[in-house]
């Protein structure tokens, strides 16, 4: 910071401190509400919602590695019947991202920035991409609180080390256990406080380090016991372990994961708030001025020797990979932005003071220095403007409307079944035909009956809300027309393509 821009800043009135620790993430939370409640009480359910309903899934999620999921869901989608009665777990995911906004912008001003900056951090935030699913997807409404959790306790763990008190160490590792135990991606939401510190409050590069380490600590002491445990929660159910709890193993896969990593979460976080799926080589050129700026900003924003930045700059980018550590372990290299929210969130932030020290150095020796974060505030307005249409936008096309339209076509065509005549509902599935978009994961999908775990218990809802519970007839899916038996009830998916 130049004399000038801290007589500048100097000069701006004191912020009460009540101000800058309650209000601001109030405020943030808040705004979240006001965006996504409107959208989460709107009727809908979406894939993994609906097995979940109808069917007893708890050994599926522990399978996954995932008990405490499993417990939660038990909870509360197993209190759930219908498909309206969804939206309380939309709302609970929607309060959890609203109470983590919060909790990230009051880390945002603890960590010295302004009331001002740190609201419209956090507002933007909120509206990345990975957090538009908790108002249209049931099935995710643990995530933001496991998210919280894993941060609260990397937080936790790193004062306690150095507080050296054990107690809060014992509590800050069971806090990451439980979370691990819940959802490992959402669990390495733990780097994200110390990835904001480091780019906030730069104490040098060994410092950083160390604090890195420490971080490591904890994944690798809570890891091994998350495991045991979830291996002894399969065996008290007698399951097997599923695909997703498995772990690398050869020199191959650890190549191709490399090589994943490498072209495809960086261009995905330098592109925050767009969810076109480009190629490998089309993504990194798009991100390349995102990355470049955030390089610059970060590299002006440290102090010391050139190398010392470097260094500083090459444990802030470890620490923003590590979100993504339970994925990378793994040999899946699915792209979702549910698996990637810690890495967005990092480079959004990291975007934001870069932006802030690129323009002051832009403006440097002018009067207009002290300015420099006017200019950010203000491209965080257009910023919360434009990400505010998208989240609606998104969420309308993925999970609302196709719910609509879905709905609307089985309930008309389901009208002529009888519950005393028809013994079996044979479904002509269009596999294969249904439409889809150049997007990023679920935002590629037009209908979620692309899924072929959703027609059965789909259907078996809207007749239980039409019919009565009792009624259960057999569903068989088949792919072309067949023969039908007398007490057969019909049912062509075909038609319904052409819809989305």
């Amino acid at each position: 910071m130049t004399v000038t821009d801290a007589q500048h800043e100097s000069r701006e009135p004191p912020i009460p401190d009540h101000l800058r620790t309650r209000y601001s993430p109030v405020a943030v939370g808040l705004f979240s509400l006001v965006v996504y409640v409107p959208l989460a009480v709107r009727r809908s359910a979406w894939s993994d919602d609906f097995p979940l309903l109808v069917n007893d899934s708890i050994n599926k999620v522990v399978s996954d590695g995932r008990p405490v999921l499993a417990f939660l869901n038990r909870l509360v989608l197993g209190s759930i019947d219908s498909i309206g009665g969804l939206v309380v777990a939309r709302l609970i995911g929607v309060v959890g991202l609203a109470v983590l906004l919060g909790y990230l912008t009051r880390l945002l001003l603890g960590l010295g920035w302004s009331p001002f900056l740190a609201s419209l951090t956090g507002c933007s935030m909120g509206l990345l991409p990975p957090f538009h699913v908790y108002a249209g997807w049931a099935s995710v409404f643990t995530f933001p609180w496991v998210m919280l959790l894993g941060a609260a306790s990397g937080q936790l763990w790193l004062r306690s080390l150095v507080n050296r008190q054990r107690h809060w160490a014992a509590m800050a590792l069971l806090g990451m256990t439980t979370a691990l135990l819940a959802y490992p991606p959402a669990a390495m939401f733990c780097w994200v406080p110390l990835g904001l510190r480091l780019i906030s409050t730069p104490n040098g590069p060994r410092a950083s380090v160390v604090e890195s380490c420490r971080m490591g600590l904890l994944v690798l002491a809570a890891g091994p016991i998350s495991l045991v445990l979830a291996r002894v929660s399969m065996a008290i159910l007698g399951v097997e372990p599923d695909g997703r709890f498995q772990f690398i193993g050869s020199v191959p896969e650890l190549a191709d994961k490399i090589r994943w990593f490498a072209s495809r979460p960086p261009a995905i976080a330098a592109r925050p708030f767009v969810i076109s799926s480009p190629s490998d080589v089309a993504g990194l050129l798009t991100a390349a001025p995102v990355l470049l700026v955030v390089v610059a900003g970060l590299l002006l924003r440290y102090k010391g020797p050139v190398q010392d930045r470097v260094a500083s700059l090459a444990v802030f980018a470890g620490v923003a990979m590590m979100t993504m550590f339970s994925h990378l372990i793994t040999p899946e290299n699915q792209t979702e932005y549910r698996y990637m929210a810690g890495l967005i969130v990092l480079t959004w932030a990291a975007l934001v003071l870069a932006c802030r020290e690129v323009f002051g150095l832009a403006l440097a020796g002018r009067r207009a220095l002290g300015h420099r974060e006017t200019v950010v505030a203000l491209a965080l307005l257009g910023v919360i403007g434009a990400g505010t249409l998208l989240a609606r936008q998104n969420i309308e096309q993925v999970f609302v409307r196709p719910a609509q339209v879905k709905e609307e076509y089985l309930l008309e065509h389901l009208q002529g079944f009888d519950p005393s005549r028809h013994r079996r509902i044979v479904v002509i599935d269009a596999a294969g035909h249904w439409p889809s978009r150049q997007n990023l994961g679920i935002y590629s999908v037009r209908t979620d009956l692309a899924h072929p775990w959703v027609i059965d218990p789909n259907i078996r809802l809207l007749l239980a809300e039409r019919h009565g519970y009792a009624v259960a007839p057999q569903i068989v899916v088949v792919f072309e027309p067949t023969d039908l038996g007398p007490h057969d009830f019909l049912l062509d998916l075909r038609p319904l393509v052409k819809h989305f």
